[in-house]
């Protein structure tokens, strides 16, 4: 299998490959740039390459030059916290970190003065951070690209993975979705191993072009999207073919489309994962000429495991698991076989897997589509003794428009309840109308019996939610669930 930049050798070198707000990079001046960057890194003699930048053609110079060496490239999110950062670059063991001004604050300062590392156009605005590591990390053999997730913990763990491995997965995405010269906005970061794979190297493989924009430019802060009307806007300015995005920005586009905004009909192809998604968002999602297909997935597995498709698709399950894989449901929990992970930085009993249970309750067909319902670890057991998973319901109610923020809670409760925050121009009364219409299709034992409207999100800072969009359920539980109890004339 080719690596990505001979793929890329292999076009007409006047062709366009990105396109920018400010310009559009043609194959021979991306090439040309991977090439200095790939000598700068053999000439200093760089062991650990960290990524900390914004959505810009340099991320994927730096990107294509450690794979061409079979560097470890460690990718920064721009949306982890300093002190996430901070222990990633101490123990991945990472010897150089590029990074633009604008992310210098998430940097820990060091002894080395940060230098400017090349003139070329696409990469002259980066500087390079050296350290001396205090540990080297214990890693598996040809591991050359560490991604980390926070998780619901917020402390990062580093997923190992093979250059090998992340371009069998890019692939058969390509193979399976078979998009011809597409043309696709990245909505996600790039240290996002999804967008990294999925988005740019299977689009790049199907002899498409990539839309790089600086998330702040398509109305995000941080990993947050804080303005609609942005997002919207720049889809509908730069017309893609394809995108990847999660339930919460595909709730936006549906949201848009409601309002009357005019959305792009250029779309062929919009993956939507990364969390549970209600059925009856797609379901609107189609209503409104949106071509969108769920797919699951996780980074132990380089990002997809499964992926509906035009030709391979049925509503209400993730789609057909890719051609590599083998996946099957044990007691419930989904259980992934096949080239999977090289394992997890720092510990050894984890290397050399061929099987992985995901943690994920779910099933699986018998020609091979995944169902997935929930976290195994988020299972709430009410005091009636029934299991229940909260992503389920939390994606219907989001589903409906109305909600910011949905938790739902029912360990140590006799029913399940809600914690929701919704926009002021959101009246207590359609939120009753929503919850209600939800119980009259659901079975009985997961009804939402009580709710708490917020007066302002759950945030980080209070310890309720991760950096990276997802709630932190036990501080949750553990903060409100008095509140949700019977009162004392209802028992």
């Amino acid at each position: 299998m080719g690596r990505i930049l001979d793929i890329l050798s292999a076009r007409d070198p006047d062709e366009t490959l990105i396109y920018t707000s400010q310009s559009e990079v043609s194959c021979v001046r991306f090439i040309e740039a991977v090439t200095a960057a790939k000598q700068w890194l053999k000439t200093h003699r760089v062991r650990q390459l960290g990524l900390l930048l914004d959505n810009e053609p340099a991320w994927l110079v730096w990107d294509l030059a450690a794979q061409e060496l079979d560097l470890c490239l460690v990718p920064l999110p721009t949306f982890f916290s300093k002190a996430q950062i901070s222990y990633i670059v101490a123990t991945a063991g990472l010897t150089h970190v590029v990074f633009s001004d604008a992310f210098a604050e998430s940097l820990a300062n060091c002894e080395q003065n940060d230098v400017h590392v090349l003139t070329g156009d696409l990469v002259a605005h980066c500087r390079v951070r050296r350290y001396e590591p205090t540990k080297v990390p214990l890693l598996p053999d040809l591991t050359h690209k560490i991604t980390f997730t926070s998780g619901s913990t917020g402390t990062p763990k580093g997923v190992c993975l093979s250059s090998e491995h992340c371009l069998l997965v890019a692939q058969a995405i390509a193979d399976r979705v078979q998009q011809d010269q597409p043309k696709h906005l990245c909505t996600l970061p790039l240290s996002t191993l999804l967008e990294n794979l999925a988005g740019v190297y299977q689009t790049w493989m199907r002899e498409g072009t990539v839309v790089l924009l600086p998330l702040a430019e398509l109305g995000f802060d941080g990993g947050r999207l804080t303005s609609f009307a942005t997002f919207i806007e720049t889809i509908n300015t730069t017309q893609p073919n394809s995108m990847i995005t999660v339930p919460a920005l595909l709730m936006a586009l549906v949201q848009a489309g409601r309002a009357g905004m005019p959305l792009p009909n250029s779309f062929t192809f919009v993956a939507v994962g990364g969390a549970r998604v209600a059925p009856s968002l797609v379901e609107q999602a189609a209503a409104l000429g949106l071509p969108v297909y769920e797919g699951y997935g996780l980074s132990e597995a380089a990002s997809v495991v499964s992926i509906n498709t035009p030709s391979q698709n049925r509503a209400g399950t993730s789609g057909c698991v890719l051609d590599h894989l083998k996946v099957r449901a044990e007691k419930g929990e989904l259980v992934i076989e096949g080239p999977l992970f090289l394992g997890y930085m720092n510990q050894p009993d984890s290397w050399g897997k061929t099987r992985y249970a995901t943690g994920d309750l779910g099933d699986v067909s018998a020609d091979g589509f995944v169902q997935v319902s929930g976290r195994k670890s988020n299972l709430l057991i009410t005091t009636l003794g029934r299991n229940i998973a909260p992503e389920w319901l939390e994606g219907e109610l989001f589903a409906s428009g109305l909600f910011v923020q949905c938790v739902i809670l029912g360990n140590d409760l006799p029913y399940c309840a809600a914690l929701l925050f919704a926009p002021n121009t959101i009246s207590d009364a359609q939120i009753t109308s929503c919850i209600q219409t939800l119980n009259a299709r659901i079975p009985e034992y997961a009804r939402v019996q009580r709710w708490l409207r917020l007066d302002r999100p759950l945030t980080v800072e209070q310890g309720f939610w991760t950096e990276n969009g997802r709630p932190k359920r036990l501080a949750i539980a553990n903060a409100f669930t008095q509140q949700l109890t019977p009162n004392e004339d209802s028992q």
